[in-house]
């Protein structure tokens, strides 16, 4: 905590304020104390602090509400600079990036998922079939990224785990159509089923081939839609 020594005085304060939103000690969409207040506890200039407070702003960590103060708006720098490169992607890339990152997370979760990563797996497979049954989209979409993001938890590799979830929060795509609910919800087992399965029996080349299977299909049904949309002459 102390008050802040000189290096750059701007740049210590940023430091700290930086590190007490990534600790969690300012969470997100807290609001922070006063200028006054704030910059008496980090014995700051009240002009520094306005500085370091406008760098975490531009950074997108910090936002101000005119009239209201200002408040943690993002808590992970590297998430914010990836949100910001993929905005404008297409659904090409997301596919092809989609298979950079699904492929080798399936292996992975394959070799380290524990107990807990298969329950939560269970719980949402579970979901997803309850939904198809009931012809509900909106809750079968959310099982399946539910069930998607058990499988990179279980991979326990942080940086997986936090692109694989800043690509599914920054894209608005739907991975999932009102096809694939009437096929699960006719199928006795799907390819998710089989990812389960394959991560459950610690068969990382299994997993591998059924997570290729289901970006397949996806990437045979772009090739349709792009080929209709742009017929060849």
């Amino acid at each position: 905590m102390g008050v802040i020594t000189r290096r750059s005085v701007v740049d210590e304060a940023i430091d700290l304020m930086r590190e007490r939103i990534s600790s969690g000690q300012w969470s997100l969409g807290m609001r922070l104390p006063s200028e006054l207040e704030l910059s008496t506890e980090l014995g700051l200039s009240r002009a520094a602090l306005r500085e370091a407070v406008r760098a975490l702003v531009h950074a997108g960590l910090l936002g101000i509400k005119r009239g209201d103060g200002t408040f943690v708006t993002a808590i992970d720098e590297r998430a914010i600079a990836l949100r910001r490169g993929i905005a404008n992607t297409s659904e090409r890339e997301v596919i092809e990036t989609r298979q950079a990152l699904d492929i080798p997370a399936a292996a992975l979760a394959a070799q380290r998922r524990t107990d807990d990563d298969l329950k939560a797996m269970e719980a949402a497979l579970a979901r997803r079939r309850n939904a198809a049954a009931a012809g509900d989209l909106e809750d079968f979409r959310s099982a399946d990224h539910d069930f998607h993001r058990a499988v990179f938890a279980a991979t326990h590799n942080e940086l997986l785990i936090m692109l694989h979830r800043t690509l599914t929060e920054s894209i608005d795509a739907d991975w999932v159509t009102p096809v694939g609910v009437v096929r699960a919800a006719i199928s006795e087992s799907d390819d998710h089923d089989e990812i389960y399965r394959a991560i459950l029996e610690e068969d990382p080349q299994r997993a591998v081939a059924s997570v290729s299977s289901i970006l397949d299909r996806h990437e045979h049904d772009l090739n349709i839609v792009e080929s209709e949309v742009h017929p060849e002459n």
